[in-house]
């Protein structure tokens, strides 16, 4: 008897472990910020000499729906940001007081472009994590 109730006791203490451990195909957590990977190099116009803005960004959403809407059209995404950015004077984008300006800018672009695409804007906030130009 006494065996018993130690093999049902240990039983009863693997089945509720079992229900601490996630599964193996358990959903991911949500994150709110999706990196623009990898980094978009886009050609300023400069008359004299080649030179290129590299950009790393994040970009922000609010719900696993906009994640997976972002995900899912990221080309289009680096697409609206290489024709945005693309073959601007470095004179416009150098000074940091323009670049508050341009993101908002971008983020609308992004936005019009993701409505367009997926039914949705998707993307609430862009942040700059790197802007170097070369």
């Amino acid at each position: 008897m006494r065996h018993m109730l130690t093999w049902r006791s240990t039983l009863a203490i693997l089945f509720l472990c079992s229900l601490l451990v996630p599964a193996s195909g358990a959903q991911e957590t949500f994150r709110p910020y999706i990196a623009l990977d990898p980094p978009l190099v886009v050609n300023l116009a400069n008359p004299t000499r080649a030179q290129y803005l590299q950009i790393v960004a994040e970009l922000q959403v609010e719900s696993p729906e906009d994640a997976a809407a972002v995900q899912a059209h990221m080309p289009v995404i680096r697409d609206t940001l290489l024709v945005f950015f693309g073959g601007r004077d470095p004179a416009e984008v150098r000074p940091v007081e323009n670049r508050e300006e341009l993101r908002a800018e971008a983020l609308g672009a992004i936005r019009v472009a993701l409505e367009t695409h997926s039914g949705r804007p998707a993307v609430d906030a862009l942040y700059f994590t790197s802007f170097l130009i070369q």
